[in-house]
């Protein structure tokens, strides 16, 4: 009996002494993880800036509206806008829908 209570120790130890080890690992992969993704710092290159385009020209707009209309036949642009002007109009339709659903708390005769 006594040397089957030896042999669960023993196991208990190995078990406890391969939890360390691998714990030990991930420790080691976590501490060497973010020295590894570091970005490399390079030498200062003046580089010249690009001149930073902000609208699109209206010859663009009139040439994709072109292609559009030659690839969609009949059917027509409605409207074009910049991206960020919707976003009230969103919001209010988002607005709108969400509260379309609201729980009435009065009792229903």
């Amino acid at each position: 009996m006594s040397d089957l209570i030896s042999l669960s120790l023993g196991i208990y130890a190995l078990a406890i002494a391969i939890s360390f080890v691998i714990a030990a690992t991930i420790k080691g992969i976590v501490w060497a993880l973010p020295l590894l993704s570091r970005p490399q710092q390079a030498d200062p290159v003046s580089v010249p800036a690009a001149p930073m385009v902000t609208a699109v020209p209206a010859e663009h707009v009139a040439a994709i509206g072109a292609v559009l209309a030659a690839m969609l036949g009949d059917r027509h642009i409605v409207h074009i806008e910049d991206r960020g002007r919707g976003a009230i109009w969103t919001a209010e339709g988002r607005m709108l829908h969400q509260t379309s659903h609201g729980v009435s708390h009065k009792p229903k005769y």
